[in-house]
């Protein structure tokens, strides 16, 4: 664990549980979506697309439109993809009081989101992080073959599969991963993180497959994965025995790394460091104009680092 290299950030208020961001540079001023969604027992509900302007610091709420009337929305990971001309929002969904998780598809305006669909299948079984294509499909990173199941992350079987949907039907991509979860794509090839196999791969993507498996970078409890330029940054938690008690108690602080990593030199750099006082588990981290930001996925606040 670095030592000396605390980072320095200002905090900024965000929505509870903002676990994933993206960045919006299509729809109107430039804009960070942020997935919020209360994770921990005892909080109020709460689950939105919050949004934030870096040129300003202020904030809203995306409208949610066209929901289905017995739905219940609670983010997860999210992905941004223009297909043809809309801009179209990917958000894992879990209705855990009905054991159902789900990828939404949502078309985004200005001030508004409009509900176009959710996928159900039995290979989504666990999800966590999703990519899409310009072609509009998918894929999706779950984190376990069966929900809820404890076993598989305590034993650290590799039963995980990533998922492709291609409008038709949901296959597996590629498997046999413990506690699988950042997952993105740029010029045919797809990236994924490993919380508990502490790596990032690379991986050709042909015709649904994930293909051509290697090491990026070894990275220990790798979350969510966003691209700066050429390189990954991927939040890391150093930690995970700290990750799960901070899930219970917020005044136990989780470290937050964050690493800057090449993928054609496979050069690792830390970016961001917290011990944990300013942001806990972080799980996400973008870059803006000069700024770095990172949300931890329980705690309702941004870190903001000058780069």
């Amino acid at each position: 664990m670095p030592k000396d290299n605390q980072s320095t950030a200002q905090i900024v208020s965000v929505g509870p549980g903002p676990e994933d961001m993206v960045v919006d540079t299509i729809s109107e001023k430039p804009r960070l979506l942020i997935s919020c969604n209360s994770r921990r027992d005892g909080e109020a509900e709460y689950g939105e697309i919050y949004v934030y302007y870096p040129s300003d610091g202020t904030h809203k709420l995306l409208q949610r439109v066209n929901d289905p009337s017995d739905f219940l929305f609670n983010p997860h990971g999210i992905d941004l993809v223009m297909v043809k001309d809309t801009l179209i929002l990917l958000v894992v969904n879990h209705e855990h009081a009905k054991h159902i998780n789900s990828i939404l598809r949502y078309q985004v305006t200005k001030d508004k989101m409009y509900f176009l669909g959710k996928i159900v299948n039995p290979l989504i079984s666990s999800p966590n992080a999703v990519t899409g294509f310009e072609n509009g499909t998918f894929l999706v990173s779950n984190d376990a073959k069966k929900a809820g199941n404890i076993w598989e992350p305590l034993l650290k079987l590799k039963r995980a599969q990533i998922v492709y949907w291609d409008y038709n039907k949901c296959s597996v991509a590629s498997q046999k991963y413990c506690y699988s979860n950042g997952i993105t794509n740029r010029n045919g090839k797809v990236y994924l993180a490993s919380t508990l196999q502490n790596k990032v791969w690379q991986f050709d993507f042909e015709n649904g497959k994930m293909i051509n498996k290697a090491v990026v970078a070894k990275a220990k409890g790798g979350d969510n994965i966003r691209f700066d330029g050429d390189n990954l940054l991927v939040s890391c938690h150093l930690r995970f025995i700290d990750f799960l008690k901070h899930m219970k108690h917020p005044e136990h602080y989780s470290p937050t790394t964050v690493y800057s990593i090449n993928p054609q030199t496979h050069k690792k750099e830390v970016v961001f460091f917290d011990f944990g006082k300013q942001i806990s588990a972080g799980s996400t981290a973008v870059s803006y104009g000069s700024n770095l930001y990172v949300t931890g996925v329980f705690d309702a606040k941004m870190a903001i680092k000058k780069q």
